[in-house]
C-alpha cells in the first residue's frame, strides 16, 4: 500500500498490475479514485491528479469526506 497526499491529507493507495499491462491504483477510502498507468510511476502521478479531482467534486457536492479523514 502506498500513500498519495493532496489537499493537506492523505491517502491510502493500493496499486494492482492489469492483466493486459500496465498498474491500475485504487483507495479504500475513496472509492472515487481509480487511476492508471502503464508503469508504477505513472499510476501513481494519474492517481496524484485524480486525487484532487476526487477532493473537489465532494467539496462540489457538499459531501464530508469519509471518517478517515476526521
Amino acid at each position: 500500500m502506498c500513500r498519495c497526499e493532496g489537499g493537506g491529507i492523505e491517502v491510502p493507495l493500493v496499486v494492482t498490475p492489469e492483466p493486459n499491462g500496465g498498474y491500475k491504483v485504487t483507495s479504500p477510502v475513496l472509492p472515487e479514485l481509480i487511476a492508471h498507468g502503464a508503469t508504477v510511476e505513472e499510476a501513481l502521478n494519474d492517481a496524484q491528479v485524480h486525487l484532487g479531482a476526487v477532493l473537489d467534486l465532494y467539496e462540489e457536492q457538499g459531501r464530508p469526506l469519509p471518517a478517515e479523514f476526521l
